[in-house]
């Protein structure tokens, strides 16, 4: 990999993470006047309908073969419909600070799902401690008065812990089974995602769209739809096979991080000594994970 290409996939990693780390703030902001399965219809069909208008115009189409569209299904259930569905439900009760916390359990469950599966992707004693490390780093980001409530709403944090489940399986799946082009399996994923929200929506009934929605919660809804569903998963699928799994995985560190400076640079929130050693906590760590899974992938290597 050149200079280059690394500084591009460098770039991309942080505004996927500032894409994502932007979704909790505009989620709490949906579920005060919307269902959250509203919430996720909304959001999955504005990002397959951009998704799929940017294949047509790149001259691409989706994949007849029945494989394809079941990759297309298990990748759109594990990395959107799902977790999406399980936060926003969550988020009603569990508070961003711990939620924040809570999805920490996704890159570690992706280190240990990867070297399980991934034969270039050992756990290393360099990766544990970069894990232990980031989870440090965001506890102390968000204060350790956050953790008070763990386990008051089992329900909502439970929901939130099987959302990064489902990311760290995903992330783990598309390293290993997908071959398809990254703007095709953004747009099918995307799309099944869609379609089976929608289908949920409206097996539930029209009473779910009952409730009166404001401009801000539709500006919200449009919001995670381009930005945290459609822009994102295009740089996903493209980051996935060229930095690996335990690599971007660690973005789910960093998301908070993003969350914090973007209300600081944006929204004139203020930015503490606390937050400032949180940052370089988890820089630190992250530094540890990507150094030691790209130690270990050279060992593997240079073994064949």
């Amino acid at each position: 990999m050149t200079n280059k290409s690394s500084l591009i996939n460098a770039l991309l990693w942080v505004i996927l993470a500032s894409m994502w780390g932007s979704s909790f703030s505009m989620i709490k902001l949906g579920v005060a006047s919307l269902d959250p399965v509203v919430i996720v219809a909304g959001r999955m069909l504005i990002g397959a309908v951009l998704i799929f208008c940017v294949l047509i115009w790149a001259g691409q189409r989706l994949s007849s073969n029945a494989k394809v569209w079941l990759s297309y299904t298990i990748a759109g259930l594990l990395g959107s419909t799902i977790p999406f569905v399980m936060i926003t439900y969550g988020e009603q009760s569990v508070d961003s600070a711990l939620a924040s916390i809570l999805m920490g359990v996704a890159p570690v469950a992706t280190v240990v799902f990867a070297a399980t599966v991934l034969p270039d992707e050992k756990l290393t004693k360099r990766v544990v401690a970069g894990l232990v490390f980031a989870v440090m780093g965001v506890v102390i980001l968000v204060g350790p008065s956050a953790l008070h409530s763990l386990g008051n709403d089992f329900t909502g944090q439970l929901s939130i812990i099987c959302a990064a489940l489902c990311y760290a399986a995903n992330t783990v799946y598309v390293k290993c089974c997908v071959r398809r082009p990254a703007l095709e399996m953004a747009s099918g994923s995307t799309l099944v995602g869609a379609f089976s929200i929608l289908l949920i929506t409206f097996l539930m009934g029209k009473h779910e769209f009952s409730i009166e929605p404001t401009m801000m919660s539709i500006g919200a809804v449009v919001y995670l739809g381009v930005f945290s569903t459609g822009c994102a998963n295009l740089i996903y699928f493209y980051l996935v096979p060229r930095i690996g799994a335990t690599r971007l995985s660690q973005i789910n560190f960093a998301v908070p991080v993003m969350g914090s400076l973007i209300g600081f640079f944006f929204l004139n929130e203020m930015l503490t000594l606390r937050h400032i050693m949180a940052l370089a906590v988890i820089v630190f760590a992250v530094y540890l994970v990507l150094s030691g899974a790209k130690s270990s992938a050279g060992k593997v290597h240079a073994s064949k």
